[in-house]
């Protein structure tokens, strides 16, 4: 008689589909790189991923206006109204409220634990995020948009 070792703790062997099967660790996001870059050699339209990929998507929404985007009126995050505003505690509040309201509804993938704005030696306002993405192991990254 032969034994089998592929036995669940039921008792009963477990079907072959399900011992070939494989578990992916990590979800893979695959997009267009963004800006387009103008390098024939890997194409104009060449692929970003995971970590490229949620960088480019994120300077991309930071830095559109809301109604510049074609098909898409509503997308970005209309920091450049700010440009004459005071810089006070209200104005950064504002700025920060505006940032995390489009982040939560364009890049859900994106967690922010630290969003600081404030003002450089220059006088110009600057935004800075510390984001993860969700799902993953261990992808913490920063990035920093002028305005």
């Amino acid at each position: 008689m032969t034994t089998s070792t592929t036995v669940t703790r039921y008792g009963t062997v477990a079907p072959p589909i399900i011992q070939n099967a494989t578990v992916l660790k990590d979800p893979v996001l695959i997009g267009l790189r963004y800006p387009i870059p103008s390098d024939p050699k890997n194409g104009y339209f060449s692929k970003s991923t995971n970590l490229d990929l949620v960088k480019s998507n994120l300077s991309s929404l930071l830095r559109t206006e809301r109604g510049e985007r074609f098909m898409r009126p509503d997308y970005g995050c209309n920091l450049r109204k700010f440009l004459m505003e005071p810089l006070d505690e209200v104005t950064f509040s504002t700025i920060k409220e505006e940032v995390m309201t489009s982040i939560r509804r364009y890049l859900s993938t994106v967690s922010v634990g630290k969003l600081q704005v404030f003002e450089t030696r220059s006088g110009q306002l600057k935004v800075n995020l510390f984001c993860s993405i969700r799902d993953t192991l261990a992808t913490a990254f920063n990035i920093g948009v002028r305005i």
